[in-house]
């Protein structure tokens, strides 16, 4: 019998050969969401069906399944580039017990709950307590950058609602890692839609009512686009602001397409009483602004306008667009390398944007007035298009942002109109109490570091045979973190496993055999097998060594933390100056690390292992790993020790080679393999000290050579 809810009789089955379907998570008017457990990984992803799809014609199955391959690897892209978005981790189609066809795409599984449950009403009372634009912007900076990553790669979600920005943990504070959800395949589902509506020539699209903009109800007032996230964003902040209670208010579509297009009633802050300055209330007027000609043109510009009226003196920078409203046009089926007609940079390129004063609002604000609603401008639609929309609240929105017609004829960009010269003198604004920024989170827990985040560039762009993995360069947003200063050492591992926390380590060394000899493999895993640390009395402060990377994350999530992303790992590596070492420019040597030196050349002929050259001609005095810290001419500009040499470290990613070109994400990886990096005790080639230098290794292998450090987010 299927559980309830599950009207696809899915639950209990397995899907891929891989994916066990647990329960049903939630459902909406074009997809459900199931919970399910990864049969190779042993972790939780969520599985995502999309029902909307399902009535397709079986001869437009194989051209639909394209566009939604393309759609999930421009997700991929993004989810790659930014932390800020969901990830995605596969893609499909199954048919169900029913003999019903879907496609499905899994995502990474959250623990959280999303922004409308923190957020939300009952019976018109707010659920939150009302909050300042400044904590408001805080609040939602991750996701707003995210937001402005994908407009600069030429997508918009199209929609932006609080069911759609997911909080990891259990408190809404500035701090806390908010995800964007539903990029992919609002694109597919608008084509899916307009083939099912021919019969009634009638025209759906895949957003919410309630924070519809006014081109989403009638294209008279231009094209959809990234100014249409910025509109939808504007309402989801004035919503926060409020406490849960929603800007465009009404109950029927037509009452929300009314009030959204009213002109004698924007929904910006003053309008419900919120105190605020004159040029943060000119800054939602922009971003409300009826017409899109008139409004941002994407994510980045109007986030770095309400930066500049919160006076936040020195915001990092948002990477630029090149694109002004309605200009844009991607070719069917490239998610990147944007093909424009430019228009003036939106954005200065540079590490950190100095703001001298906030921008003079543009007209005094207006004032909040009661209107009777005229008859409304929305063009007619047919009742069950109406219903379709209404329904649509876990619709997915992202689309690369091609401004088409129903028939799927290009549409003309909106005129702009021409620049007046201002012939008005604008008073200055009133000085005004000046409320101090609360700082940003930088509390760490005891024995970690905290690393500011910023923008940079990761991987190389040497040509090198052992850094191919590490090839191309490209740009990464890093949010601050903390990191364990030292790696875990055997004596606290060991003191979590004794408390029945975290599985024992395992006392010898094991690895896939691979392309090796039998005999070869198995005298390597006696040799190393005696420098597992676990059971070892002497080597209580040397890192834990010989885990797999389940217990790894296990041991970082019983203590309140996680693995570091490898991003977050080569960023603390690098350091913000971009150096060579994580020390700085000078070579590597004993003084730096425990690698592999005479030492080393010495004990692999004693166990008859093939001979290597030393990465230095010294001795390190450490056969096998060495007490944490044991290094300090190793140190990193945050004070965090061993980043490269002693053992290699578990990160949380799974390895995938980086994205090619922009937008086109590699092909998967075969195989359960996990991103370790930081060189080891026996690296004797110097490029395993670059902080770029990343390998994939199976995650289920727990060998000599690797152990861990945990990350958190600051409180």
């Amino acid at each position: 019998m299927a559980e309830a809810g599950d009207r696809f009789g899915l639950v209990g089955t397995l899907v891929a050969d891989k994916y066990f379907i647990e329960r049903v998570v939630g459902e909406g008017g074009f997809g459900i969401v199931y919970r399910a457990n990864h049969r190779i990984w042993d972790e939780p992803v969520a599985v995502k069906c999309f029902t909307a799809l399902s009535n397709a014609p079986v001869e437009m199955r194989e051209e639909l399944l394209e566009a939604f391959v393309r759609e999930g690897k421009l997700l991929t892209a993004l989810s790659s580039r930014t932390t800020g978005i969901v990830q995605a981790r596969d893609i499909g189609t199954l048919t169900t017990p029913g003999g019903v066809w879907l496609p499905y795409m899994v995502l990474e599984w959250l623990d959280g709950r999303p922004l409308e449950s923190w957020i939300g009403h009952d019976d018109g009372k707010a659920r939150s307590p009302e909050r300042s634009a400044l904590e408001t912007f805080n609040l939602m900076d991750g996701c707003a950058r995210a937001l402005a990553l994908a407009h600069a790669r030429g997508v918009a979600h199209r929609d932006i609602k609080p069911a759609n920005f997911f909080v990891l943990g259990d408190t809404l504070a500035p701090g806390v890692v908010i995800k964007v959800l539903d990029f992919g395949i609002a694109k597919v589902m608008q084509s899916q839609a307009r083939t099912a509506m021919q019969a009634t020539g009638t025209q759906i699209s895949s957003f919410t009512p309630t924070y519809g903009a006014p081109e989403q109800f009638d294209r008279s007032y231009g094209a959809t686009g990234p100014w249409t996230d910025v509109y939808q964003m504007a309402l989801v902040l004035v919503e926060i602001m409020r406490g849960g209670l929603p800007a465009l208010e009404g109950e029927q579509f037509i009452q929300f397409a009314f009030a959204t297009q009213n002109t004698q009633r924007r929904p910006t802050p003053r309008t419900f009483g919120i105190t605020t300055s004159d040029a943060v209330e000119a800054v939602f007027q922009k971003a409300l602004a009826v017409k899109v000609v008139d409004r941002y043109a994407n994510m980045g510009e109007f986030w770095t306008g309400l930066a500049a009226a919160l006076e936040l003196k020195e915001y990092p920078a948002i990477q630029a667009g090149e694109t002004a409203i309605g200009q844009t046009v991607v070719p069917e089926g490239q998610g990147g390398g944007l093909k424009t007609r430019r228009s003036g940079e939106l954005l200065a390129q540079q590490p950190v944007l100095t703001i001298s004063a906030p921008p003079t609002p543009a007209s005094p604000p207006v004032p909040a007035t009661v209107v009777t609603p005229p008859a409304p401008t929305v063009k007619p639609m047919a009742a069950g298009g109406i219903a379709a929309i209404v329904g649509a609240l876990v619709a997915v929105g992202a689309a690369v942002f091609v401004a088409t017609r129903g028939g799927g004829e290009a549409e003309k960009p909106p005129e702009q109109p021409p620049p007046v010269e201002a012939k008005k003198v604008i008073e200055e604004p009133k000085p005004e109490t000046k409320v101090e920024p609360p700082a940003p989170p930088t509390s760490c827990p005891e024995g970690m570091a905290y690393v500011t985040g910023k923008n940079f560039f990761m991987g190389t762009e040497s040509e090198k045979p052992v850094l191919a993995l590490a090839r191309p360069l490209h740009k990464v947003e890093i949010r601050p973190f903390c990191i364990d200063i030292y790696e875990v050492t055997t004596a606290k591992y060991e003191e979590c496993s004794d408390q029945g926390e975290c599985k024992r380590a395992y006392r010898d060394s094991f690895w896939p055999q691979g392309a090796s000899k039998r005999a070869d493999w198995e005298k390597a895993k006696t040799a190393y097998s005696t420098l597992c640390n676990a059971g070892n009395p002497e080597r209580k402060e040397h890192p834990i060594n010989c885990i797999t990377w389940a217990q790894a994350d296990e041991y970082c999530r019983v203590h309140g933390k996680r693995l570091p992303s490898e991003a977050e790992f080569e960023f603390a590596a690098r350091g913000s100056d971009g150096r060579v070492y994580p020390w700085g420019d000078g070579a590597p040597s004993p003084e730096h690390l425990n690698a592999c030196g005479t030492e080393c050349v010495a004990w692999r002929k004693q166990k008859g292992l093939p001979p290597v050259e030393p990465m230095y001609p010294a001795d390190d005095k450490f056969v096998g790993t060495a007490p944490v810290g044991s290094f300090p001419g190793g140190k990193t500009e945050n004070g965090l020790f061993d980043l490269v040499g002693n053992v290699f470290e578990w990160t949380a990613d799974r390895f995938e080679r980086y994205p090619t070109t922009e937008g086109e994400p590699a092909p998967p990886m075969p195989g359960n393999n996990r991103v370790i990096r930081g060189g080891a005790f026996n690296s004797s080639e110097p490029e395993h000290t670059d902080p770029a230098l990343r390998f994939p290794n199976d995650a289920d292998a727990h060998t000599h050579g690797i152990g861990f450090r945990c990350a958190a987010d600051p409180r």
